[in-house]
């Protein structure tokens, strides 16, 4: 489990380094003038609601180029703490006049928890991966931060099921709702570089 977090990591790494290095040669040879092009963050200190947030919690968004970002993030989530690490591909508009930014992002770490009323030995978080899009809106230039808006579609594997079938089962557990197969995000993102 821990050679395969790494190895996500690493090749997320390696996606963004070949983007630097793709992002700088076109830049080079690109004769569009810089003063239309629009100004971006490049570190991010977000607080929110999601798993890219590991439940309630906050995470650290670098931009290592200027529409590709690698994350990290944890917080409360229900049955444990949450932890989740990916990458965000954000659309960025060439108008310097837009308020609004699409993206997809993809990350591994917890997209499930089930939490049991009273019994917390029963309480269990699952991970794996997950794959998301979403909107940043920046309302007025200048501001400290903006707000993120996606919706995260969990890719959850059979032991989800088994465990809760299980808790069924053989605990005399009652599950008064399931799993949602989509779920949000929203938080605000205070720019810091």
């Amino acid at each position: 489990m821990k050679k395969g977090k790494a190895y996500l990591l690493l090749v997320l790494f390696l996606i963004a380094v070949q983007i630097n290095a793709q992002d700088n040669f076109y830049k080079a040879i690109q004769q569009d003038s810089i003063s239309a092009q629009v100004r971006t963050d490049k570190l991010t200190l977000g607080i929110g609601l999601g798993q890219d947030y590991g439940g309630l919690g906050a995470d650290l968004l670098f931009y290592p180029v200027k529409s590709v970002g690698l994350f990290a993030g944890g917080g409360y989530a229900i049955a444990g703490f949450g932890f989740n690490a990916g990458a965000k591909v954000r659309f960025i508009s060439k108008k310097p006049s837009s308020k609004i930014t699409p993206y997809a992002l993809a990350m591994y770490g917890y997209n499930a928890a089930i939490a049991v009323t009273d019994v917390p030995e029963y309480n269990k978080l699952f991970y794996g991966p997950t794959f998301g899009a979403g909107l940043d809106f920046h309302f007025r230039p200048g501001m400290m931060g903006y707000w993120s808006v996606a919706l995260l579609i969990p890719v959850r594997g059979s032991a989800v099921k088994n465990y809760m079938d299980d808790l069924e089962q053989n605990h005399g557990v009652q599950f008064t709702m399931g799993l949602f197969p989509v779920g949000i995000s929203l938080g605000y993102r205070f720019i810091l570089l």
